[in-house]
């Protein structure tokens, strides 16, 4: 039965995060970091699993290896965090690898290649989410998930934007030039199916799951590939790392409270023509 006994709002603390545990899969890139920062600000405590360990000074963040493709893995971090601190509030999924061949094109793409990444992308977002789903049911919690997508997970890329690029002047490394791989945009699509599934799933149970899909961040990629992406852009602009913090803080705080199964597009108008 509809409860329509309104809670008191408080709009002075819509965005606090004080009390709030946090888990950043592939949390020390610079969008994880970014994340991190912008939660500790809010008064999260944050716990960044990455298979990389970066230095922090901020007492409220906290680093732990982990492998996204291992089950175990996972469940030893999920165990050693609530063991500590008695509970988790939100995870955030922020990983995507780049094998060896990653930037090949489909026609010959090795599928050693599609299977790497598919593994760290869409396994290890199922893996990480189904412990982080038995443990807010377990502890009766109203948890919340967030996925980071792509706007290449919602729209097919151009590859119009990437013609003609140096295979040296890739500053992401490998044998190819940059461009916007199969796996790239099959897996981030599957992600945006994994977000709808457990919003529908698991709403009832008052866990909340949304994905946030940014566009393309500018890193000094070569700059003729920056010519050609800005033109599909209406701001005009590549996203610089901090556009995303805002966005991560709403996902995350109870401001989006009422909000499940959503995909909030942060691209600069990309997806808009």
């Amino acid at each position: 039965m509809q409860n329509n006994k309104q809670d008191k709002f408080n709009y002075e603390n819509i965005f606090s995060m004080k009390n709030k545990k946090v888990v950043i899969f592939g949390g020390t890139g610079n969008l994880g970091l970014n994340f991190s920062r912008t939660l500790s600000s809010a008064g999260a405590k944050i716990y960044l699993l990455d298979k990389i360990k970066k230095k922090t000074n901020d007492k409220n963040i906290f680093f732990s290896k982990c492998d996204v493709s291992s089950k175990k893995s996972i469940k030893i971090n999920f165990e050693k965090i609530v063991k500590k601190e008695k509970k988790i509030d939100v995870l955030i999924y922020n990983v995507y690898s780049k094998p060896l061949d990653y930037y090949q094109k489909f026609e010959k793409y090795n599928l050693k290649t599609w299977e790497k990444v598919m593994e760290t992308n869409l396994t290890g977002a199922f893996l990480s989410c189904q412990s982080a789903i038995n443990h807010f049911k377990k502890k009766k919690i109203s948890g919340n998930i967030i996925i980071i997508l792509s706007t290449y997970g919602l729209v097919g890329p151009d590859l119009s934007i990437y013609e003609n690029l140096k295979k040296s002047k890739n500053i992401y490394g490998g044998k190819h030039s940059l461009t916007t791989p199969v796996s790239y945009t099959s897996s981030k699509s599957g992600l945006l199916g994994l977000t709808k599934y457990l919003a529908t799933t698991c709403g009832k149970f008052g866990i909340r799951v949304n994905s946030l899909s940014p566009g393309g961040i500018f890193d000094y990629q070569e700059k003729q590939f920056v010519k050609k992406y800005i033109k599909k852009v209406p701001l005009g602009r590549m996203a610089a790392w901090t556009d995303y913090n805002g966005s991560i803080l709403f996902l995350a705080s109870d401001a989006s409270k009422y909000m499940t199964g959503s995909n909030l597009v942060v691209d600069g108008g990309w997806t808009a023509w």
